[in-house]
């Protein structure tokens, strides 16, 4: 988690300016909407400790198309 906090933190004011938006709280969900997606592949492929055995994990390594999960939006994440 702290990951993805530093992620967003370093690249939210970007963000507002290439987006247009003034407010924090919108630009956060519209960080989070846009690119969300691509920071939980990215943790859970290449950072977290339980990626060899993470269902959701391994699904997101074997797949290789990162636009088909993003759209299908169907994954869920293991309980």
């Amino acid at each position: 988690m702290k990951t993805q906090r530093d992620v967003i933190s370093k690249h939210l004011d970007e963000h507002k300016y290439l987006r247009h938006i003034t407010d924090k709280n919108e630009a956060l969900s519209s960080f989070i909407e846009d690119y969300g997606w691509l920071m939980r592949e990215l943790y859970c492929t290449r950072i977290c400790e339980h990626r060899a055995t993470c269902e959701l994990a391994l699904h997101l390594s074997s797949s290789g198309d990162l636009l088909k999960d993003h759209l299908k939006k169907d994954l869920v994440l293991p309980s």
